[in-house]
């Protein structure tokens, strides 16, 4: 028997707040009508979704289950209603993409022309961030696709499906004022004491980038800026002796103004779209996902070179 909506609703008031007198006020119920709602829900479970103390109340492991489930389940009855809305005013969405920063430089912007150049009024948000914060509002249902690195290794998740687009090559970037600008070719060890500008933690960039020292055996560098902007890399680079790791995709609206040298070993990174396991795409959705397929195949081979 499947649980009971209302008592969903509630547990979700009680995580958000962080407390039963706080979630009653704000459902319109008494506090005792509130546990009892909770009460019944674990007694249908069998299992307990909150741990209550005198500071609070908190998730269980059973209960963070249910509340990411229900998240989802709610974003969705909610813009359901949205798009019946939009469709009886002839305008198409609501559409949310998450996108990583290194696909808003071009590869996003350049899909997004496509789609809407083919739509009327649309409704459609781009929410920008890193992977780690991207991939729990999926699973809410808060976006409907994120775009960015996929394939990741040991970071697959059985609710979450992946296409690959395309794979994205790393080189380095190396502005007029570095010793290492116009190089043909470089290797990490001859960049151990460079100045860098290198992602904060939080992305598979990031990921690998570390990875990429660790397994050539070259420390972390000393003089580093973290920086996720791309706009703020840019700059740096071109205006400043340092340098930075930087991809195909990245580059494929800028390039201007500094060096893109080949960095030996540096590998790729693989680049695609992400959306929940087992919920139907709307026709926006899947318009979406076609234009991202057709601006690959129109400016990148399957392995990340500029055709």
């Amino acid at each position: 028997m499947a649980v009971d909506a209302g008592q969903i609703a509630n547990l979700l008031a009680i995580a958000k707040y962080g407390s039963f007198t706080r979630a009653a006020a704000e459902k319109g119920m008494s506090q005792p009508a509130l546990s009892n709602s909770i009460a019944l829900l674990e007694q249908r479970l069998g299992v307990q979704v909150l741990e209550r103390s005198r500071r609070g109340s908190s998730l269980t492991a059973y209960g963070e289950i249910l509340v990411r489930r229900a998240e989802g389940v709610f974003s969705l009855l909610s813009d359901a209603e949205t798009e019946v809305r939009h469709y009886a005013n002839g305008i198409s969405g609501p559409l949310r993409i998450g996108a990583t920063p290194s696909v808003l430089a071009d590869l996003v912007p350049k899909a997004l022309g496509r789609l809407v150049s083919e739509c009327g009024a649309v409704d459609i948000e781009i929410v920008d961030d890193l992977d780690d914060a991207l991939v729990p509002m999926l699973r809410a249902g808060r976006i409907d696709i994120i775009v960015g690195p996929v394939a990741e290794m040991f970071r697959g998740a059985p609710d979450v499906v992946e296409e690959v687009l395309l794979e994205d090559p790393f080189a380095i970037a190396a502005g007029p004022l570095s010793t290492f600008h116009g190089r043909k070719s470089l290797t990490l060890p001859e960049l151990a004491m460079a100045r860098w500008i290198l992602p904060r933690q939080g992305s598979t960039y990031r990921r690998h980038v570390e990875a990429m020292f660790m397994t050539r055996n070259v420390a972390w560098p000393k003089d580093c800026i973290l920086a996720n902007s791309l706009s703020v890399l840019e700059s740096l680079v071109r205006t400043t002796d340092r340098i930075t790791l930087i991809s195909e995709v990245q580059i494929g609206a800028a390039g201007e103004g500094f060096s893109v040298i080949p960095l030996e070993g540096a590998g790729h990174r693989t680049i695609g779209f992400k959306m929940r396991a087992g919920a139907k795409p709307t026709a926006l959705v899947t318009s979406f996902c076609e234009s991202l397929r057709e601006e690959v195949a129109t400016r990148w081979s399957p392995t990340g070179r500029f055709e």
